[in-house]
């Protein structure tokens, strides 16, 4: 199975949104550290620093504000740095990062789906087909002794083929599709 291009350059751009907000301006605010990463790109002739203000402006709360700064290591003057220029670049390293990982799990994913390509699908289907063959067999080699297990054998091939239908159209798993299977092939 091929990853569509489309598919990649959209998953690319939510990598980087998620990248800005979710992770550098969302886990940045949890972890301030973590800013760090963007100091090449809004401190490159400096060291980067963060002050902590609390404020407690009426009891029972309490407000925290970060402020960033670059700290020229020559003069040692303070540059305020802002929220967005420190977010953005932290954040689109991260969401590069974050695609890498995303892409990573696609590409692992579409080429497990590609192992059950046709060779693996054919096997797949005749041993399914034998399966329900036998379980027919076993129906009408006693017939003369339980009249429904003919029926039995008829519903159980119906839903066999309900259940591969919904398996090829990806809509259940794998594992479901083993799960169920065993459970329809056990009745009989």
């Amino acid at each position: 199975m091929k990853l569509k291009t489309s598919t990649l350059i959209w998953t690319f751009i939510w990598c980087l949104f998620m990248g800005v907000t979710a992770i550098s301006i969302g886990f940045g605010a949890l972890f301030p550290s973590m800013n760090l990463i963007s100091k090449p790109f809004v401190c490159p002739g400096g060291n980067m620093t963060v002050d902590e203000h609390v404020y407690k402006p009426y009891p029972g709360k309490t407000i925290t504000t970060l402020t960033w700064y670059c700290v020229d290591s020559q003069s040692g003057e303070k540059t305020e740095i802002g929220l967005f220029p420190m977010s953005i670049s932290a954040g689109l390293i991260y969401g590069f990062l974050l695609f890498i990982v995303v892409f990573i799990g696609m590409w692992f994913s579409a080429r497990r789906s590609a192992g059950y390509g046709a060779s693996g699908l054919a096997a797949l289907q005749k041993q399914e087909h034998e399966s329900i063959r036998d379980a027919q067999y076993s129906s009408h080699k006693n017939f003369g002794e339980t009249p429904d297990r003919t029926k039995t054998a008829e519903s159980a091939s119906a839903r066999m083929k309900e259940l591969k239908d919904l398996h090829t159209a990806n809509m259940i798993s794998e594992s479901e599709y083993e799960e169920k299977r065993a459970e329809i092939l056990k009745e009989l």
